[in-house]
């Protein structure tokens, strides 16, 4: 699970990667490429529903996405603000 405080900022996050890869397939970039972010997302869900608090975790995997992909800087910046 994530922490109550940070649920809505979980999905946010969730959705603004979604986000990147729509556009990026908007502006033909590889499939490859694409398919990399979505490999970045694809676990942040069951983060979620998990039994136990896996919101540090979630935030590494963000961490992750952010150093493989600039323009997740600030989607992690968004899921940090104000711990």
């Amino acid at each position: 699970m994530i922490r109550a405080d940070k649920r809505k900022k979980a999905l946010t996050a969730i959705h603004r990667i979604i986000l990147l890869a729509r556009f990026m397939a908007y502006e033909s970039k590889p499939a490859a490429e694409i398919a990399k972010v979505l490999d970045c997302a694809e676990i942040l869900p069951t983060l979620i529903a998990a039994d136990d608090d896996r919101t540090d975790e979630f935030c590494k995997h963000l961490q992750g996405f952010a150093d493989t992909f600039p323009s997740g800087v600030g989607i992690l910046q968004e899921f940090d603000r104000g711990q």
